[in-house]
């Protein structure tokens, strides 16, 4: 009698390990805007300015994480990975030691280009590490390392910082990244890079269809969200939020978010479409809501809270979503291209708010985010058979890059 196969082992300390690297990364992000005030005091400078690095970090995300994640497609994983925590560590430094503002901008780009070849690789890395059915369980994992920044890492240094200054903050942030790369140096398994990756063009990635619904929404998706999002804290003081109340709000806000990460989590390898129109259609209906609703705190902060736990599902089915519909031997090239489009995303959507917040108001920003993020969910619609099917199929057939962008001599080479 023959064996009965044996599943796959769940690799559970990698995926933490890899977690907490998504943990320092969008903590690396996020703690300026915590000590926003404590920076522009420090270095001399108005509060917008320092606004202006973490919009800058975002634009070289958006500008570098395609074709930087196409240029190191072929190292090894691990090393890249590693490679790219003690880049983070060394921003960090940078800016923590920064005596005048250039020399803070230059650590946030700096940081932001790590960012971009961290996001490029990450989810293409864990891929690897699990089997195909078990893809988008092994990706939420790893995303609630972002959901606990939010809710831990941020307010931990802001915290931080005013105990003792921001520039500990960074110091501090820097050496628990730096732990984390050696021990990722040590207990990650290694995995080569993608050996056809140089032969696969950007836009030829692009060109294939699911790779563009997937790509689009999460563009247009992620303009709206942050056209929002951005300003939330003027939108809840002006719903009637004290500045007091702020903090337990966005903490309320967090806790919803892990929720949906969870949620996510029980249908991304299950029910993937299903998942992805709920959280679209919550997502935009959350901000319907807080659009023509009279003003009120109660009913901002449940606006919210549904928004948000929309959105932290949507960020994982989207990014399961990209692995699945990228061509054979491309994940990582199709991951780039939706980091890219997520910073697009992030960083558009906060110049888009503001507009509409020096235009219109605190009013119009949820019903214009509205427009966009619906018209994300059309996406999510329109890609039924692309991008977003209803079922996952273990041995689906390999996407097929655009056949008039492939040399004729080259029709069929490398499809392992």
């Amino acid at each position: 009698m023959a064996d009965t196969p044996r599943p796959a082992p769940w690799p559970l300390a990698s995926l933490l390990l890899v977690a907490a690297g998504t943990f320092l990364s969008v903590t690396t992000e996020m703690l300026p805007m915590g000590l926003l005030s404590s920076i522009s005091h420090d270095l001399r400078v108005s509060e917008s300015s320092v606004g202006l690095l973490v919009t800058g970090y975002a634009l070289m995300v958006a500008l570098f994480a395609a074709p930087l994640g196409r240029a190191t497609a072929r190292l090894p994983r691990r090393a890249l990975f590693v490679g790219t925590l003690i880049a983070y560590a060394g921003s960090s430094v940078l800016m923590a030691v920064s005596l005048a503002y250039p020399i803070a901008v230059a650590a946030r780009l700096f940081g932001g280009l790590a960012h971009g070849v961290f996001w490029a690789m990450v989810a293409g890395y864990v891929a690897r590490l699990v089997p195909p059915e078990r893809l988008g369980r092994a990706v939420t994992v790893v995303f609630s390392g972002g959901t606990v920044a939010v809710l831990v890492g941020v307010p931990l240094g802001t915290g931080l910082g005013v105990a003792i200054g921001w520039r500990a903050s960074f110091l501090a942030l820097s050496a628990a990244t730096a732990l984390v790369a050696l021990a990722a140096s040590r207990l990650l398994p290694p995995m080569p890079g993608e050996v056809t990756a140089t032969e696969t063009s950007l836009v030829r990635v692009l060109r294939t269809p699911s790779v563009t619904v997937v790509a689009i929404t999460t563009a247009l998706t992620m303009l709206g969200y942050f056209a929002f999002y951005t300003y939330i804290s003027p939108f809840l003081q002006a719903a009637g939020i004290s500045e007091q109340a702020l903090g337990p709000a966005l903490f309320g806000y967090g806790v919803a978010g892990a929720v949906g990460l969870f949620l996510a989590g029980m249908l991304v390898d299950r029910r993937p479409r299903l998942a992805m129109l709920a959280g679209g259609g919550l997502l935009t209906g959350a901000l319907v809501f807080l659009g023509v609703v009279p003003d009120g705190a109660a009913l901002a902060v449940v606006g919210i809270m549904a928004a948000g736990l929309a959105l932290n599902g949507l960020a994982v089915l989207v990014q399961a979503a990209i692995l699945r519909a990228a061509p054979p031997q491309a994940g990582d090239t199709a991951s780039a291209l939706n980091a890219s489009a997520f910073n697009i995303g992030i960083g558009g959507g906060a110049l888009l708010g503001g507009q509409v917040l020096a235009a219109w108001g605190t009013g119009a920003l949820p019903v214009v985010a509205a427009v966009l993020t619906g018209a994300g969910l059309a996406g999510v619609v329109y890609g039924r058979r692309d991008g977003f099917p209803a079922l996952i199929e273990t041995e689906r057939p390999p996407q097929v890059l655009p056949a008039a962008q492939t040399p004729p001599e080259r029709t069929g080479a490398n499809t392992q």
